[in-house]
């Protein structure tokens, strides 16, 4: 019996500091098995009518982030007690007269005061291994917090790069959010540098945003009731941007001012973004995917005036748009960023 609990208690602290490595020290990898299910749950849980209003979900992201920090310390508290439990009364002793209670709340006792290093001192190691292993148990303990401290402004750190880039995208729009305006200025611009300054500028901070919510998963969670934060506008504004100067150039490409290289990278970089976020959170289901092409016909104009082009750059757009427009409709309806539908 005590062999089991020994056995049993050093798989359970061996599954907490994996959990902790792969969330904070090497998290482009994958996530450990029980955060993934931490992660699942809470995505089911604001999906639920309940949870799913404004005012709740704003707070989905610190709570998941507790959550998850609460689960590892928990697991590497009772890996550790399970460990400590069989030598009560025999390698960890009651100091003084005092009999050594040899429940299992005891060894919760000893192991907490170990991990946590506050070193209460009315329960002690006897032996070299029970020294030892107190030793290793305020190592991990203290490694732990320091991890946790961490993980933590790690991901406050990126969440404000990624709200810095929703500001900017959303004076770039006149704080409306609408991508017609920012093209209707740069079609008709007479200086391409500036665009593709710009252009750069975005598919860089889009690149930013792919790396870190790989990084820390736990930043799809993280809503906030202003909607220019939302993920989905940064790409929707992104993908509308990219996808009609595409189709401005496969209609005409002496109308675009941009370089091919630079409306690209910004495709490429949203693309991936959104396709990373499909295979790794979103899986919902959207029923809203009708082309739209209302903003080729409003940006035809500015190209020509004739029916023939106005026909082609709408059948170019929606082209580009149908690569993309049930994916990020599909976020929407995951994220709770935009009304739901029925499937």
């Amino acid at each position: 019996m005590n062999w089991f609990l020994t056995t049993g208690g050093f798989l359970v602290t061996c599954l907490g500091v994996w959990e902790t490595f792969m969330a904070v020290l090497h998290p482009r990898a994958t996530v450990g098995p029980i955060t993934k299910c931490i992660n699942r749950g809470f995505h089911f849980l604001v999906r639920t009518r309940v949870f799913a209003h404004p005012r709740v979900v704003v707070y989905c992201g610190p709570a998941l982030i507790a959550t998850q920090v609460l689960c590892w310390a928990t697991l590497l508290l009772i890996g550790v007690s399970l460990i400590v439990w069989p030598q009560l009364g025999t390698g960890i002793t009651a100091t003084g007269l005092t009999p050594t209670d040899r429940g299992f709340a005891s060894a919760v006792y000893y192991a907490g005061f170990t991990i946590t290093t506050l070193g209460v001192g009315d329960l002690v190691p006897r032996t070299p291994a029970m020294q030892f292993l107190t030793i290793t148990a305020a190592g991990l303990g203290f490694s732990f917090f320091t991890l946790v401290l961490a993980y933590v402004i790690s991901v406050y750190s990126t969440l404000a790069r990624r709200n810095q880039f929703a500001n900017e995208i959303e004076y770039r729009t006149g704080r409306t959010g609408d991508s017609l305006g920012y093209l209707r200025a740069y079609l008709t611009g007479s200086d391409p540098s500036l665009v593709n300054q710009d252009l750069y500028t975005m598919s860089s901070n889009m690149a930013d945003l792919l790396e870190s919510h790989h990084f820390y998963p736990v930043l799809h969670y993280f809503r906030f009731s202003e909607p220019r934060y939302a993920m989905t506008r940064m790409l929707r504004f992104c993908l509308e941007v990219s996808s009609m100067m595409r189709a401005v150039r496969q209609v005409d490409a002496a109308k675009l001012p941009a370089s091919t290289e630079a409306v690209d990278r910004l495709w490429h970089a949203s693309m991936q973004m959104l396709e990373e976020t499909k295979r790794h959170f979103v899986i919902c289901h959207s029923t809203h995917d009708a082309p739209d092409p209302r903003l080729a016909i409003e940006i035809s104009p500015l190209i020509g005036d004739s029916d023939d082009l106005l026909d082609q750059l709408k059948a170019a757009f929606v082209d580009q748009q149908s690569e993309w427009l049930h994916d990020l409709n599909a976020l929407a309806v995951c994220t709770s960023s935009e009304p739901r539908k029925e499937s």
